[in-house]
């Protein structure tokens, strides 16, 4: 009797953006690792990418939301963590 496996979620891809690189570059970064593309959808769709990398010239705060099908987590130390939103 042939046994089907669940399907997995793919693990969360975790990068960490360099101090020459913005944070908003470090996320599509990021995104296209997991997605295996460019979004389609501008950044710009799901958070403001100027008040995100004002925030992040001025402060350390961990921030998270959703763009695309991904949870998206940037963490204090400038790293970025994305997994799927089912996960």
């Amino acid at each position: 009797m042939p046994s089907s496996s669940p399907s997995h979620p793919e693990p969360p891809i975790r990068t960490a953006s360099s101090d020459t690189e913005s944070i908003t570059a470090a996320v599509v970064t990021a995104v296209t690792e997991i997605n295996d593309t460019k979004p389609a959808t501008p950044l710009y769709e799901a958070i403001n990418p100027d008040a995100l990398e004002t925030l992040y010239q001025h402060s350390s705060p961990e921030v998270s939301f959703e763009y695309i099908s991904y949870h998206v987590t940037i963490h204090s130390d400038r790293t970025v963590t994305v997994s799927d939103l089912d996960s």
